[in-house]
C-alpha cells in the first residue's frame, strides 16, 4: 500500500494530459530504470499515475513549471477512500465528473483498468 501527501490522483492511458502536457516532466532514461518505469506510450498497456499537492501545484504543471508526483504505471489501480469527516469524493473519469458519495465507517473502492473498448462508468450500487 502506498501513502502520497497528494489532493488530486490521474490516472491516464496517453503519454500526456491537458492538451499535450507532460505532467511528470521530460523522464531520464536513469531514472525510469531506478523507478521501475517504462517510457509511457499510448499502446502499452499501462496507465500513468500521478498526482497533484493542491490548487497551485496543478496550476505550475500545466504551464510547466514543475512536474507532478509520478506515482506509478499499472494495467489496473485500486483506490481505497476512507471518508471520515467528508461525505463525498469529487472524481472524474474521460471528461465526465461525478460525485462519489462516502461513507464514514466503510472504505470506498474505486477500481480503474485499461481495456481495449471504450470505458465505462458502472455503479455498484448503494448500500441499504
Amino acid at each position: 500500500m502506498l501513502y502520497f501527501s497528494v489532493r488530486a490522483i490521474v490516472a491516464l492511458n496517453l503519454h500526456n494530459y491537458a492538451s499535450g502536457r507532460n505532467p511528470w516532466g521530460n523522464l531520464k532514461p536513469e531514472y525510469l530504470e531506478k523507478r521501475g518505469f517504462v517510457e509511457a506510450q499510448s499502446d502499452d498497456g499501462l496507465l500513468e499515475i500521478f498526482g497533484l499537492k493542491q490548487g497551485w501545484h496543478a496550476s505550475l504543471v500545466m504551464v510547466e513549471l514543475i512536474s507532478a508526483k509520478h506515482i506509478a504505471q499499472a494495467a489496473a489501480i485500486r483506490l481505497e477512500i476512507k471518508g471520515g469527516q467528508w461525505r463525498d469524493a469529487y472524481m472524474q473519469m474521460d471528461g465526465e465528473p461525478w460525485k462519489q458519495p462516502l461513507d464514514a465507517e466503510y472504505s470506498t473502492f474505486v477500481d480503474i483498468k485499461k481495456v481495449p473498448y471504450p470505458s465505462l462508468i458502472i455503479n455498484g450500487g448503494d448500500r441499504q
